[in-house]
């Protein structure tokens, strides 16, 4: 039984991703990975800036990667066609997606109004659709 070698599968070098939530935690130790391994990445966030402005501007020049942070609220369609379009603009491509945006409100499920449930919902749970070859968001 022979075993193909994998690792080519995995390697991020000159491919671009799209992170959302990466601002801070997970998403942003995501965001920070790609890079490390090659890739360059577009950060998509509500927030302003990320929480560690500094080492995000560092990864250009240690990892020789492309970066791009865009302030995009993914409950809005218009907000993320204008970050999708922007991201096009500066990487040409996009290879994949890693959908880490998130929140949580700090009280029992069975407390939470509809609203607080319905915008935990939206941010969390909703897939997203990027047809690439339209280049639209649905």
């Amino acid at each position: 039984m022979s075993h193909q070698n994998v690792r080519s599968a995995f390697e991020l070098t000159g491919r671009n991703y799209i992170v959302t939530g990466g601002a801070q935690g997970i998403g942003f130790t995501i965001s920070r990975a790609i890079c490390e391994m090659g890739g360059n990445v577009a950060i998509w966030d509500i927030q302003e800036k990320p929480v560690d402005q500094k080492e995000f501007d560092s990864w250009s020049s240690t990892f020789g990667s492309k970066t791009l942070y865009l302030q995009a609220d993914v409950t809005k369609q218009d907000s993320l066609e204008a970050a999708f379009k922007k991201t096009l603009d500066v990487f040409q491509t996009v290879d994949g997606c890693v959908p880490s945006a998130g929140i949580a409100i700090d009280k029992p499920f069975i407390d939470q109004t509809w609203d607080e449930f319905t915008r935990i919902q939206e941010i969390n749970v909703r897939m997203i659709g990027i047809d690439l070859s339209q280049s639209r968001i649905y």
